[in-house]
């Protein structure tokens, strides 16, 4: 028999929202400093039409109409933080490769200095190459290394963090378990932060201890990796309950937000029984790819802003909605969040 959950369930529905806070809290975002710490890569797309199978092997031959090149991983975090009007400082790793040198002319192109990236020659560069045809993704192919940096790397890393935490007005810890992010240094971003009073978003990784992420002030897992992290299966409210609390309880965060597609997202708050959870406002999926990078973005830029963690992330639920609609990893602009704002209106 199981035992019951001694959570409260609380649904956040539009009565309960104050548009004209949202509105100004979307209006701070405006300048706010925020350190993007993690693993950076570039997106490469490769679009085609698809006429006839190869004689060669039973694949279809793709006639490339075009090539495009998108910041990845972290630095598509950071790309967002600039299209929704704040200033990222991005600090990763990259090789000596011309994957590096796409990454900073696009970063260049966002208006974000390259200036933090630390270079290792052991190391490629991160580049995942799609290739689709009518919007079907028929391959991906990933260029990448995942041994984790050398001391003398972590040392710069370490520098360049050191530099910037105590000026920023967010850190955002992203960690796709490519080797840069390490426990030491993990737990120097949030003894950096503790100090100098600074919110840190992360988002974990499956693959990576959960121990690893204890002193984060939020986490934004999906549910997927909310169940790899606390071992719980989740099937029902109860067991989505038990995942929230149990990662609450092991990294000391104050809050831990589980986004859940199109179940939206589900917010747990230290010292508190009270599960809120907030609908998803997505009306066509596109594509998911880059969701969780515009969620944190959003999220971080609020809290940074003085929003309550429901604000937060109501307003990132809202942009998530714009982001599925695009094809690949893109950016939300906040005129674009105030738009799905005004279509909910009438029932704010």
């Amino acid at each position: 028999m199981k035992k019951k959950s001694n959570w409260k369930i609380q649904n956040l529905d539009f009565a309960q929202w104050n548009r004209a806070q949202l509105e100004s809290i979307l209006a701070d975002f405006s300048g706010k400093r925020v350190l993007v710490i993690g693993d950076v890569g570039v997106d490469r797309y490769t679009l085609g039409t698809v006429e006839r199978i190869s004689p060669e092997a039973p694949i279809p031959i793709v006639l490339v109409q075009e090539e495009k090149l998108k910041l990845g991983l972290a630095a598509n975090v950071a790309d967002n933080v600039q299209a929704l009007e704040g200033t990222a400082w991005m600090v990763g790793v990259v090789g000596r490769d011309r994957n590096a040198q796409d990454l900073k002319n696009l970063l260049r192109k966002s208006h974000i200095s390259s200036s933090y990236l630390v270079s290792d020659p052991t190391r490629r560069t991160v580049l995942k190459e799609r290739v689709v045809s009518d919007r079907q993704q028929l391959l991906r192919i990933d260029y990448e290394n995942s041994h984790q940096v050398s001391p003398s790397v972590e040392r710069a890393l370490r520098k360049q963090i050191i530099n910037r935490v105590r000026v920023s007005d967010v850190v955002i810890l992203q960690d796709y378990a490519k080797g840069m992010i390490q426990k030491s240094l993990a737990q120097e971003v949030f003894a950096l932060a503790k100090r100098h009073g600074k919110i840190v978003a992360v988002d974990p990784n499956s693959k990576t201890p959960i121990a690893m992420y204890g002193g984060a002030s939020v986490l934004t897992p999906n549910a997927k990796e909310a169940e790899q992290i606390s071992g719980v299966k989740i099937s029902d409210e109860q067991t989505l309950c038990a995942a929230g609390g149990r990662i609450l309880k092991q990294t000391g965060a104050h809050h831990v937000v589980i986004t859940r597609g199109k179940d939206g997202m589900a917010i747990f708050t230290a010292g508190s029984k009270v599960c809120q959870i907030i609908p998803t406002f997505a009306q066509e999926v596109y594509d998911v790819s880059g969701a969780g990078d515009t969620v944190i973005s959003v999220l971080s830029l609020a809290l940074a802003s003085g929003a309550q963690i429901h604000e937060a992330c109501i307003l990132a639920n809202l942009a998530a909605a714009v982001e599925v609609g695009k094809r690949g990893t893109a950016t939300v602009s906040i005129g674009e969040i105030l738009e799905v704002l005004e279509y909910f209106a009438p029932k704010i």
